[in-house]
């Protein structure tokens, strides 16, 4: 098997006795081999938690994608050279809510820089349009084109054989969910490299990003460094915040070797919430590895724009009492974002 780097040779280690969540780890090879027990062990956990780790290693497959995406982090190494002038250049889509494009930069300090969280959201729709298009993305990232789509190939091919699985395991038609997760559909896919700046003096630990479910059908995040947080199964609600509980927040350590997989919130939709959507939150990085620079590379899988958000039909998939009106994905996927944001700035100016 061919040497892969896994990038992380001069990281601060992950710490030591933090509280964090025991994943089922899954192997890519056994899941092309069509392995009765490591579908069901995926199957399983994606209808409780819906996050497990995918060994990338065991398979040329997954070691290309890690190898991609080993590129992907260096490129997007960019963001902190760069002027947020400069950066802000990249402009998002027109339409509120539509987060697959563009730079991205939440809260910003009194000199103007990223605070806690950026990203360079490389758009799918355009680099694999049918027709060709106009669509440049910025000098500083139109030189790696070229391996943004090889990994967005990779990554859509990994996405369906996942996706493959749970069709023999829900009893459903072969292609019935690939068949709308194909490479060049619109759909609002994604590449995502963000950058979480090093904590400062003066700055504390605390939130990054707050709990939330991914508006995708499955997300692959791979990183180096800790921040990703996922609560406990069965735990309780706290009132005011509408979340889990704090003590229930556990850490999900990153493996060498491995992505970390996540169903959004479209599975639920298909299959009648037999699988279900991860819930998750990003924190600051624990330990000595608050004080580097920390990189993650996320792949955004959606439905097709045109694909009609209701529960497939099968012996296995609950039926659906809902008379509501059925929308298209892209409907769908549009009205959650903004109504996402929308909830969550309520929250933090205290409205809710």
């Amino acid at each position: 098997m061919a040497t892969v780097s896994l990038g992380e040779s001069a990281l601060p280690p992950f710490p030591k006795g933090l509280p964090t969540i025991e994943l089922p780890k899954i192997s890519l090879r056994k899941l092309l081999k069509n392995d009765d027990a490591e579908a069901q062990k995926m199957f399983d956990i994606c209808t409780r938690t819906g996050f497990f780790y995918l060994d990338l290693m065991d398979d040329p497959v997954g070691q290309a994608l890690w190898n991609s995406a080993l590129l992907a982090r260096e490129a997007g190494k960019v963001m902190a050279e760069l002027s947020m002038e400069e950066k802000d250049k990249f402009l998002k889509r027109p339409e509120v809510g539509i987060l697959d494009r563009g730079f991205q930069s939440t809260i910003r300090d009194e000199h103007g820089q990223t605070k806690f969280v950026e990203s360079c959201n490389i758009p799918r729709d355009e680099l694999f349009a049918p027709t060709p298009t106009s669509y440049q993305l910025p000098l500083w990232l139109e030189k790696s084109k070229n391996f943004f789509e090889t990994v967005m190939k990779e990554g859509n091919v990994i996405s369906n054989i996942i996706l493959a699985v749970f069709e023999r395991q829900l009893q459903l038609a072969s292609g019935t969910l690939t068949s709308c997760h194909q490479l060049s559909d619109p759909s609002h896919s994604f590449l995502r490299i963000l950058r979480y700046p090093a904590l400062q003096a003066g700055q504390t630990l605390g939130g990054r990003f707050f709990p939330h479910r991914d508006i995708v059908s499955i997300a692959i995040l791979i990183t180096w460094l800790g921040g990703l947080q996922i609560p406990e199964e069965g735990a309780a609600i706290d009132e005011k915040t509408g979340h889990e509980v704090e003590e229930s927040w556990r850490w999900l350590e990153p493996l060498p070797g491995y992505a970390i997989v996540n169903l959004g919130d479209a599975m639920p939709i298909f299959t009648n919430n037999r699988l279900k959507s991860g819930k998750h939150r990003i924190y600051t990085a624990p330990g000595e590895q608050a004080r580097v620079d920390r990189y993650s590379v996320l792949l955004g899988t959606r439905p097709a724009h045109q694909t009609p958000m209701k529960a497939f039909k099968s012996p296995l998939i609950p039926e659906s009492i809902s008379n509501g009106t059925v929308v298209s994905c892209k409907i769908w996927g549009d009205q959650c974002v903004k109504d996402f944001i929308e909830a969550e700035v309520k929250k933090v100016r205290g409205g809710a």
